[in-house]
């Protein structure tokens, strides 16, 4: 039975739900956040800073979804709650107990929605940043209200019946709760609230740092590594970030410094354990993909488009680069229920992973805690010297369209009554495959499909099941079969559909509606896994309508992958609802 410590300790966890939800959903921030840079070190491993406010009909837009959303998890949290108030209730003396921590729990739920924030001191137009102070995270949030802000956490500790301890570094004072080995740090700062985590080790001086009482000497707002990154890539002030591997990874192989360097003696960490060599090649591994950047680059009440590209080194991205095939109709949105589909050159694969193989034989790793890696190259170099069949090589990709599926019912497990929807395989000398798939079933052979793009009529009991009729079409290098309304003009289409430049990897669209609709259902009927506790109904009902919110708010969704030069590129567009 947790403690009632334990509990209030695991509500102030909500709090912190409570605010950050409502910004990561309207991605809010005042005209003068930027001033928050100021604060981030220029070394900084990582960062997220939203110094944007969002146009007013976007936020608009958002905010009762977003209010409905908090509500349902003001249920599971109510839900989840109430056991534990049931068991304090019988406890000896509980009720006493119970009923304060009743008090607590609306006290903080009550912060769960876009006017309990507003009434906390934050507004939308209050911008934020997540960074790192060295390892340390620290996330910094304008506030339009301090004097409300403070009023909060009183009455929060009015309602626990207990105060936070309180600190003073610098002449300023903060707020803190002890985590067994952590301290949580809650401090009010230049019109900012300001939490981070430290070690209750660390002395004044390095509080005064990880609160940003003592500014960086070269802040992340002078060095415009951010602001870099944002004209690169067409990234709005919005939302921007990066995460920097090698920082990350020096923290630990190289010679950490400032809050650094006391976190891992805290921690009796040794970097000296590691040889010169393994350092050398632990940093390059950390150099193969070294930084992560992440952006908006337009948001307003009809779209979202973002970006997340893994910067990879030069060689690795060129290689990279090689491996996506030309598929048509790949990298489109085609309406409907949902598309996906990936391109792939087998033979550009191969030759990279056998670029990458010759260069660990010419430079192995000599760290012998690499030794497992480099072992694996002789493994690698087998599995290239055994014979793949030549029709393998001619792969390009594939491409599924659903336009609709009808009579699917998740409750009774039933199967789809019909389909509409239609499949492309692209690969070389598509003919050649044909004819190899009709020399083992008689009935492609009477098709007679030929290169030429038109569609013949496919007569098979296993897709008069799902569909009415069915459709296949060859050209010189692609094969593809539609089913259901449209099937015969659908076949001839996708063979003729365009081919993006440059060709993604992977790209999938979708209906957001009908999509979080079916997770909401399948959630409503999962099964728990083999020793879990089956989900409350009551939560599952809440998380079901948490997936039919969602599902109001965007219309569509996009996501491409593709390889380039300078790495591997994740692009999104969210089509709003009306």
């Amino acid at each position: 039975m947790p403690t009632m410590t334990e509990l209030v300790k695991s509500l102030l966890v909500t709090i912190a739900v409570a605010l950050v939800l409502p910004l990561n959903a309207a991605d809010a921030a005042s005209r003068g956040a930027k001033e928050l840079l100021q604060y981030v070190p220029a070394d900084t491993p990582y960062v997220l800073a939203s110094t944007e406010p969002l146009p007013d009909k976007l936020a608009d837009k958002f905010e009762p979804t977003v209010d409905e959303v908090l509500l349902a998890y003001q249920r599971i949290i109510r839900y989840s709650m109430s056991e534990e108030l049931v068991k304090l209730s019988a406890e000896e003396d509980g009720a006493e107990k119970a009923e304060q921590l009743q008090g607590v729990v609306d006290e903080v739920l009550g912060l769960m929605s876009v006017q309990g924030i507003r009434d906390a001191g934050i507004s939308r137009d209050d911008g934020f940043v997540f960074f790192g102070n060295g390892l340390l995270p620290v996330l910094r949030v304008e506030l339009s209200d301090p004097a409300a802000f403070s009023r909060t956490i009183a009455r929060v500790e009015d309602k626990v019946g207990q105060k936070l301890s309180v600190g003073e570094v610098k002449g300023e004072t903060y707020r803190y709760f002890d985590l067994e080995k952590i301290h949580l740090i809650i401090a009010t700062l230049d019109d900012q609230a300001v939490v981070t985590a430290l070690p209750p080790e660390f002395d004044e001086q390095q509080l005064a740092v990880a609160l940003g009482i003592k500014k960086p000497r070269k802040s992340l707002a002078k060095s415009k590594e951010l602001r870099a990154i944002a004209k690169e890539h067409g990234f709005s002030d919005y939302f921007t970030g990066f995460v920097n591997n090698e920082r990350i990874a020096s923290a630990f192989i190289g010679e950490p410094q400032g809050l650094n360097q006391d976190l891992l003696d805290l921690l009796e960490y040794d970097a000296s354990e590691l040889s010169p060599t393994c350092k050398t090649e632990f940093m390059g591994l950390a150099g193969i993909a070294p930084r992560m950047v992440f952006g908006y680059q337009t948001m307003n009440d009809r779209y979202l488009e973002s970006e997340l590209v893994v910067e990879m080194r030069k060689d690795i991205a060129s290689g990279l680069a090689t491996l996506p095939a030309p598929v048509p109709g790949l990298g489109q949105d085609h309406g409907g229920l949902v598309s996906f589909g990936l391109s792939l050159n087998p033979l550009a694969l191969r030759q990279f992973y056998e670029a990458r193989l010759d260069a660990m034989e010419a430079d192995p790793y000599e760290c012998d805690k690499l030794a497992a890696m480099q072992i694996g190259v002789a493994a690698g170099r087998e599995v290239l010297n055994k014979p793949v069949p030549p029709v393998v090589y001619g792969f390009r990709g594939f491409l599924a369209i659903v336009d609709d599926i009808q009579g699917m019912d998740f409750a009774s497990e039933q199967p789809p009554e019909s389909v509409d929807g239609s499949f492309l395989f692209a690969i070389e000398n598509a003919q050649d495959l044909v004819t190899m798939a009709a020399m083992m079933d008689p009935q492609i052979a009477a098709l007679n499909l030929l290169p030429d793009g038109n569609p013949v009529k496919l007569e098979m009991a296993q897709l008069a099941e799902v569909a009415e009729e069915a459709f296949a079409a060859l050209s010189e290098s692609a094969m593809s079969v539609a089913v259901g309304e449209g099937a015969e003009n659908k076949a001839a289409r996708l063979l003729d559909a365009e081919i993006a430049e440059p060709a993604p990897l992977f790209s999938m669209s979708m209906d957001t509606a009908r999509y979080y609709g079916f997770i909401g259902d399948a959630m409503m009927m999962a099964d728990p896994d083999e020793g879990e506790e089956e989900m409350p109904l009551a939560v599952r009902s809440a998380l079901r309508d948490v997936m039919t919110l969602m599902g109001s708010l965007y219309k569509r969704m996009r996501l491409d992958v593709t390889l380039t030069d300078t790495g591997v590129v994740m692009s999104s567009r969210l089509t709003l609802a009306d």
